[in-house]
């Protein structure tokens, strides 16, 4: 958990920049975004690796069951499914490994002509449903529990909620591109979404955790967001910015299940 947090989290971070940066500024580099990007590309790479990592945490804390209770053990049952469950999808279960071809369904209906579910639905539709999702219980809920706790405590399940602020964090820079003044509706949603989380983030900040590195984490985030913003020309409707964001997400998930997974088993313990 300490690696990935002071090396791959950096890393991943530093790439996504860049790999910004470079196609904005870099003549020559027009298309960099877009390789970096594609299909089977570093981006959809990382995803797929962490989804791998969720998974195979979860079956490794489900041998060691002794120690969990039923809730805790069908929360990591049911967080480990959804892992393996996206991971097989972002491979089109097993064809961008294996090459076999489509069936006829899936060539028909498929927006990518792959063997997949999620490219049956509308991309629009399903990215707002993601995001959406993803704004409420990974940003707004754990954020408004932080601040307000003591309102709140006797909804019990808001307990957990109670992620760690840096974890919050990874989950807002994965915001951070985005298509930025574009005219639709989803896009103007997400941005304005984007902005009143750092906001808020902002609020918790100044009123409950001052301290050095994770205002120096919440800085980069919105530094990051004005570079975004001043490039946002370089990204496309259809793809590239979406690449790194789920890759992203997926780092905030894996943090979010193995913090949570060690407060129960810690509580069982104690």
């Amino acid at each position: 958990m300490s690696n990935i947090k002071k090396i791959i989290i950096p890393i991943l971070y530093l790439v996504s920049i860049l790999s910004v940066v470079i196609t904005k500024q870099l003549s020559g580099y027009e298309n960099f975004l877009e390789e970096m990007t594609i299909e089977n590309g570093f981006f959809e790479t990382v995803s797929v690796l962490l989804l791998a990592v969720i998974f195979f945490y979860g079956l490794s804390s489900i041998r060691n069951r002794e120690n969990l209770n039923r809730l805790a053990l069908f929360f990591i049952v049911s967080f480990s499914f959804l892992a393996f469950l996206a991971g097989m999808e972002e491979i089109s279960w097993g064809q961008q490994i294996f090459h076999f071809q489509s069936s006829e369904y899936f060539l028909e209906k498929n927006l990518q002509q792959e063997t997949n579910l999620h490219n049956l639905i509308d991309g629009n539709i399903f990215s707002s449903i993601i995001y959406t999702t993803i704004y409420i219980f990974f940003v707004f809920i754990p954020l408004f529990y932080k601040l307000f706790s003591h309102h709140l405590e006797r909804f019990r399940v808001l307990r957990y909620f109670d992620i760690n602020p840096h974890t919050i964090l990874v989950t807002l820079f994965a915001s951070v591109f985005q298509l930025y003044f574009y005219k639709d509706v989803g896009v103007v949603v997400d941005m304005i979404s984007h902005i009143l989380a750092l906001l808020l983030f902002g609020y918790f900040i100044w009123r409950r955790d001052r301290s050095f590195w994770l205002q120096i984490h919440y800085w980069f985030i919105v530094i990051a967001t004005l570079i975004s913003m001043w490039c946002f020309e370089i990204y496309r409707f259809c793809n590239m910015q979406y690449e790194i964001r789920e890759s992203i997400v997926v780092l905030s998930a894996l943090l979010i299940f193995v913090e949570l997974v060690q407060k129960e088993k810690s509580k069982i313990i104690n």
